[in-house]
């Protein structure tokens, strides 16, 4: 019952999110965009990504980057706690994705291709790039060659692997900048952009940024430092951050995870809880960065306590529930797509693996999470000229950025932190969860295709082990 209510709780969002006030100005279904200007289609595609990577993907972010873990005395995400989530439980984030945003954005580039719009054209490819690039991620092979095309008569597309897909997504990243941005024919996007607000320059970097990240994913399979370098010295530079803001308190109007897990009308407060695995990994290095990623339990007299990760059979009752901190989410979070933090860190790291010194950044990494948690570059400076000082070996710079990328994505973006493990081995202290299905040790390193694919679509690939790494971290 409850995962239907999660559904339509969601919906609610989306549909409220996008017919209320200048900011929220979308009154489209985001599923027939067929008559409807792509201008108004652009903000639905938009939402429709940030909730499917800020909802469903937090969920899982924070559980198997162990950040949180599912509580024992509530039953709602014990097969994600437990690695054991069944094919079904995709069907919904797929079907958004495929049915809602990338068909979205495939129209908008469309329409903006066939009147030479190269702003609107940037900006739709560059977000589809990224939730393309997010599903290769998760489940290695998908629909693409022969995906959204249901209106021309292919109902059961082939599956390509997710290394050939990577290198189209990029291509067309660069096909896209290459455009005359000068053409009389652009537009300006202004409020339809809930990200830049039609901020070309901001655009372009984004997509800059994005290169950069899906190069680094890549860093474990084969030789990408001339990408890095490349990307380095781009004149788009980096982004600053990119985000959605603009929720509030009230119903419907709420940050997508936090209206559907954290609202008196959702899921209600009681599935997460701090897991040890990071919760003592910041009090041991005493960093207070704790105080603003968790708050302490109703009955725990303002400390702040963590449970093993994943011991949701722990036999305590609700009273040692009540004594564990929980995740400090907030109705008014942006949605993130890249915080200060992480593009910092991606910067580091690229650099580190080009024989320049990422210091730097990793530096204002950190100061920038201390800040993005409510507290200062003062409070940053003193780990940093002690315990989180820079280090002076490769393998160890790497490790200490990763390390503070994954403290730095908690309530944030988690699933970057995941991804990143599965791809580099950082943080190198993570543990299987105490109730793991998997066993010998594992952790879970993809999603399962969906039911509703395998069911229905001849093509679509035998499902693989959930521990069996993607193509760039094997």
């Amino acid at each position: 019952m409850k995962k239907y209510k999660l559904i339509l709780l969601f919906s609610a969002i989306l549909i409220t999110f996008g017919s209320c006030s200048e900011f929220l100005d979308v009154n489209t279904d985001p599923n027939n965009p067929a008559t409807a200007p792509a201008k108004i289609v652009l903000p639905a595609a938009e939402m429709s990504t940030a909730a499917f990577y800020n909802n469903y993907l937090m969920t899982y972010g924070s559980i198997w980057a162990e950040h949180l873990c599912q509580n024992f005395t509530s039953n709602q995400y014990n097969a994600i706690n437990d690695y054991n989530p069944q094919p079904t439980d995709f069907n919904w984030m797929w079907s958004e994705s495929f049915s809602g945003a990338l068909n979205d954005y495939k129209y908008v580039i469309e329409e903006a291709e066939k009147v030479e719009d190269w702003n609107m054209y940037l900006i739709a490819t560059s977000m589809q790039v990224f939730h393309f690039a997010i599903l290769v991620d998760l489940f290695d092979k998908i629909p693409y060659s022969e995906g959204l095309q249901g209106n021309t008569g292919i109902l059961a597309p082939k599956y390509d692997d997710g290394q050939t897909i990577y290198a189209d997504l990029l291509t067309r990243i660069d096909a896209a900048l290459s455009k005359n941005f000068s053409a009389i024919t652009n537009t300006a996007i202004g409020s339809n952009d809930y990200l830049f607000h039609g901020d070309m320059n901001k655009w372009k970097a984004f997509a800059n940024t994005l290169k950069l990240k899906l190069y680094l994913r890549q860093t474990k399979g084969g030789n990408v430092n001339a990408k890095l370098t490349e990307c380095l010295g781009s004149s788009y530079g980096f982004v600053d951050e990119a985000l959605i803001g603009g929720f509030t308190a009230e119903p419907g109007k709420r940050n997508p995870f936090y209206g559907v897990n954290m609202a008196g009308e959702g899921l209600g407060t009681d599935n997460f809880r701090a897991a040890d695995v990071f919760l003592d990994y910041l009090k041991n290095n005493n960093d207070i960065r704790y105080n603003g990623i968790f708050k302490p339990g109703p009955g725990a007299s303002g400390a702040f306590n963590s449970m093993v990760f994943g011991d949701r059979l722990n036999s305590g009752g609700s009273t040692e529930s009540d004594k564990i901190a929980r995740g400090n989410w907030k109705s008014d979070d942006p949605v993130y797509f890249f915080t200060k933090a992480m593009i910092q860190f991606m910067i580091a790291e690229a650099k580190e693996r080009t024989g320049i010194s990422g210091k730097e950044n990793y530096e204002a990494g950190v100061t920038a999470s201390f800040i993005d948690f409510g507290h200062s570059a003062a409070n940053a400076n003193s780990l940093l000229s002690g315990i989180y000082a820079y280090p002076s070996a490769t393998d160890a710079k790497i490790n200490a950025i990763i390390t503070q990328k994954w403290i730095a994505s908690a309530i944030r973006l988690p699933i970057e932190a995941w991804l990143d493990y599965n791809r580099t081995g950082y943080p190198n202290f993570l543990k299987p969860s105490a109730n793991s299905q998997i066993g010998g040790g594992l952790m879970p390193k993809r999603f399962f295709f969906p039911a509703s694919e395998t069911s229905r679509n001849t093509n679509a690939p035998a499902q693989e082990a959930i521990e069996t790494p993607v193509w760039w971290a094997k």
